[in-house]
């Protein structure tokens, strides 16, 4: 069983979720950030996971990676990524001055991006948590600055049992006159992935 199992009607369900976490995400980054903030509607997509890279041209690439476990009825991992200049306009408008060296943040730079995370994510988790009907606890993000094809070996290294299939959510921000992407991976250990089904009436 995966991700292309699922018929339209619970591929509708996915599409709400996107729009529920992204009304969430919204509220709380303007209230994070004080000013107004702006998200297009977000793409999802199902892929697999060691397409990521490829798909998303990031290999090479820095990226900024915050990773949220979930534990409880559902269980598995969200990996927030965003590119280096993102962060570094992020981390500018909230700081009042861009950080020296992003690869290398200081304290008050670390707790910045990983509330950041820590709201997309749970925008997503708590989506999820009413659309399935499923309580969820979370564990405190843990970041990770490298290269994008690095980052995405780090939740297949330590947590064995994911599904291969991942439900890619893809947002554009928009702060300012400038318009930056973003994306949340979703990568549900097996049994989660089939108590989801279950929940949505995949067969």
């Amino acid at each position: 069983m995966n991700y292309q199992d699922m018929d339209e009607q619970s591929r509708d369900i996915l599409k709400e979720l996107g729009n529920i976490g992204t009304g969430n995400a919204v509220s709380s980054l303007s209230q994070m950030m004080n000013c107004p903030f702006e998200m297009e509607t977000p793409f999802l997509r199902i892929v697999k996971y060691h397409e990521v890279a490829r798909i998303l041209s990031i290999s090479e690439e820095v990226q900024t990676g915050i990773i949220v476990e979930v534990f409880g009825k559902l269980e598995g991992v969200f990996l927030f990524l965003m590119n280096e200049s993102f962060t570094d306009t992020l981390l500018e408008a909230m700081l009042g001055e861009p950080p020296k060296d992003i690869t290398n943040p200081n304290e008050m730079e670390r707790s910045v991006i990983c509330e950041l995370g820590n709201i997309m994510c749970g925008s997503y988790i708590r989506a999820l948590s009413q659309l399935l009907d499923m309580e969820m606890d979370v564990s405190v993000p843990d970041l990770c600055i490298d290269m994008g094809g690095a980052i995405l070996s780090v939740p297949l290294s330590r947590f064995l049992r994911l599904s291969e299939d991942v439900l890619l959510i893809e947002n554009v921000f928009h702060l300012g006159e400038k318009a930056f992407s973003c994306r949340i991976l979703f990568m549900p250990e097996m049994d989660s992935l089939k108590a989801m089904f279950d929940k949505i009436g995949v067969q």
